[in-house]
């Protein structure tokens, strides 16, 4: 059974997922990360194709070496908690290109990239996975300039949305890619209620061009930046 990786501090959010089929592995917390990122995968695990890079420091997602079907590598370096140094993994992988402020990408995410001709496209804002809502193979949403200039550079379709209105405890706001993910190739779901955000209808009709229907798993509920959900 396909399971997604998410922060279990969201148990009815983890149960309207459970709802669709999937099963729920808890994301590691770890503490050098600020209190409302402690949790958040987008920080600790990176996918690239079935290759998952996970922190040093996340002793309970090991176990994820026992799945054959997934090549686990750890990163090369100790986390640190401030930024930029925190978001070692938190890039974005979107049509063969990897996304994220490269001064601090772990260096073993740089030598995979070096070794499978990975292109690795420079962003000024480090938390470039938690910033992006990949909608497809070649879509995206973000409210990030330097991101969303980057991404239109090499050829994918994205749309350009209002920073705010998304709840992150702890921080003025959240991040769209980290209130989202992608149940599957033709379905979004939204953690809360998209239809809450300023930008609904320009959502909306984006996601309809590109084919993907809407899923709100807590409707009427503000729009949460979870730290997002990697699906495995």
């Amino acid at each position: 059974m396909s399971a997604f990786v998410m922060s279990d501090e969201y148990p009815k959010l983890c149960k309207a997922i459970e709802n669709f089929g999937y099963g729920i592995i808890p994301s590691d917390k770890i503490l050098q990360f600020n209190t409302p990122e402690q949790r958040h995968i987008d920080m600790q695990m990176l996918k690239i194709n079935n290759d998952i890079f996970l922190l040093k420091e996340c002793n309970n997602l090991k176990r994820l070496r026992e799945n054959k079907d997934y090549n686990i590598i750890l990163c090369k370096n100790n986390i640190d908690g401030k930024y930029p140094h925190c978001v070692a993994l938190n890039c974005l992988y979107i049509s063969g290109k990897l996304y994220g402020r490269e001064e601090a990408i772990d260096v073993s995410v740089k030598n995979y990239c070096k070794e499978n001709g990975i292109e690795i496209v420079d962003v000024k804002q480090g938390y470039t996975r938690c910033s992006t809502a990949v909608i497809g193979k070649n879509s995206a949403i973000t409210a990030d300039s330097s991101i969303y200039n980057a991404l239109t550079k090499n050829g994918i379709d994205v749309l350009k949305i209002d920073s705010g209105s998304i709840r992150l405890d702890g921080y003025d706001y959240g991040f769209i890619g980290g209130a989202c993910t992608m149940i599957d190739d033709g379905t979004v779901a939204f953690f809360g209620d998209i239809k809450t955000h300023p930008n609904f209808r320009k959502i909306e009709r984006f996601c309809i061009i590109h084919n993907v229907e809407i899923i709100n798993l807590a409707e009427n509920k503000p729009l949460t930046d979870v730290g997002g959900a990697v699906k495995i």
